[in-house]
């Protein structure tokens, strides 16, 4: 099932929950939304159900309008957070239940087929209060699964299980929708989510959409500081700079070296990646002087927070910890590793 959402728009009273969002979701693809609380992910995913309506614009499942289409007719399958199991039915009654609402013959042989799938046969006959986080979260995807839909449409399915679990069933769910083949739209605030499992990520802010792209050009090309400060952990490195000359600029009353020519003529704001940053010893010819403050140890690598200037911390990610708190240090880079935004509007101008 294709989905094509155009100039779709969601208000409430005075309050612009989605605005104007052109989006085109080919059929088989696992799309993920991806932003912060109140950015629009969630309504944008209940208005594709059904469960709200656009105030303005328009939803295309392949080329048919369905706006007015009751949720019931739309052949979507809806995860959410909370798993939303019924407590009073047995496992094998609440995967049952979308088949016994269409009075689909073979129910049982789908049941029992869908939970060997997802290892859930000898749970059947227990309550919901009998299992864990990650049994109820299965029995979810089981529920969604059984009947086949042309649309999965998840809403945080993951972000009530540990660490570990989150994992296991990330795995899981990119395997099944890969083998099912269903367009798929998942919504959640999890970075590490929407790189791992989508094909394509939609970031959003405050209704709005900031970028569409794959995960690997989301996170290396980033059009706007906002998604380059979204994206990433730590998130990328950046400071407003003043060009005052081929290889130097000002940020606030430090000058720095640039190790090449600036590739910007204009007041501008700097961003480089923490994995792109390399400590050398203070004084290195054009590295940035800084001051170690703190080191994260993180047991693979290590995140040292460096005071490059009053008020400017950059983040620099390595796999040994290379220095020591309260030292003078340098961060060297490659000019190539670096990315430029527009101070006014946070566009990337460079790069």
């Amino acid at each position: 099932m294709r989905i094509r959402l155009q100039d779709l728009t969601k208000r409430y009273r005075q309050s612009v929950a989605v605005s104007k969002l052109n989006v085109d979701i080919p059929s088989g693809e696992f799309l993920i939304v991806l932003g912060t609380s109140g950015s629009g992910k969630s309504t944008t995913l209940n208005m594709i159900a059904g469960l709200e309506t656009p105030t303005s614009g328009y939803i295309f499942f392949n080329e048919h309008v369905v706006n007015q289409i009751p949720p019931g007719k739309r052949d979507v399958a809806l995860v959410f957070q909370n798993y939303a199991l019924y407590p009073h039915m047995k496992v094998h009654d609440n995967i049952a239940f979308p088949l016994k609402i269409r009075k689909e013959k073979d129910a049982d042989k789908k049941i029992i087929n869908t939970a060997a799938m997802l290892g859930l046969t000898t749970l059947l006959q227990k309550y919901p209060k009998e299992l864990s986080g990650g049994e109820r979260q299965r029995v979810a995807l089981a529920r969604a699964l059984v009947r086949n839909p042309q649309v999965f449409l998840m809403d945080e399915p993951l972000s009530n299980l540990d660490a570990r679990l989150r994992l296991t069933a990330r795995g899981e769910l990119k395997k099944l929708q890969r083998d099912r083949n269903i367009t798929t739209v998942y919504v959640t605030h999890d970075q590490t989510e929407a790189l791992t499992l989508g094909d394509r990520i939609v970031v959003m802010d405050k209704g709005s959409l900031q970028q569409v792209d794959t995960p690997n050009e989301i996170y290396q090309k980033p059009q706007n500081t906002f998604v380059a400060g979204f994206i990433g952990t730590p998130p990328m490195n950046m400071i407003n700079i003043k060009p005052c000359g081929d290889r130097s600029f000002v940020s606030g009353e430090t000058t720095f070296e640039f190790p090449a020519p600036l590739p910007v003529k204009m007041n501008c704001i700097l961003g480089i990646r923490p994995e792109k940053l390399t400590l050398v010893p203070a004084h290195t010819p054009y590295a940035i002087p800084g001051l170690v403050e703190y080191i994260e140890y993180l047991g693979h690598e290590t995140i040292s927070h460096v005071k490059i200037a009053p008020n400017v911390t950059w983040y620099v990610k390595d796999t040994v910890e290379r220095t020591r708190v309260g030292e003078l240090v340098g961060l060297k880079f490659l000019p190539e590793d670096t990315h430029w935004f527009d101070p006014v509007t946070g566009g990337r101008i460079a790069n």
